[in-house]
């Protein structure tokens, strides 16, 4: 399962030693800590990944936030489950 956790430690393993002086949590923008457009992407392709869901490219190109993230597995999830 996807969470709000899961995200955080991914982003901490890309940001690395940069992460120790950071909080992150569901309201943390991809932006505000220091992340590339494709370290953005590698995190998304990875998440997909784990959840075994393919997000819709569009919908994943307006995600911010964590939050926003985690919010899009679990619709793009449950629109799977009753697909």
């Amino acid at each position: 399962m996807i969470n709000t956790d899961t995200v955080c430690a991914l982003i901490a393993k890309k940001l690395g030693s940069k992460a120790a002086d950071l909080t992150l949590d569901a309201d943390t923008a991809f932006d505000s800590v220091g992340l590339s457009s494709l370290q953005i992407a590698d995190i998304v392709y990875t998440i997909e990944d784990d959840a075994e869901v393919e997000l819709d490219p569009s919908q994943a190109a307006n995600v911010k936030t964590v939050g926003d993230l985690v919010q899009l597995v679990e619709t793009t999830r449950a629109a799977g489950a009753t697909a």
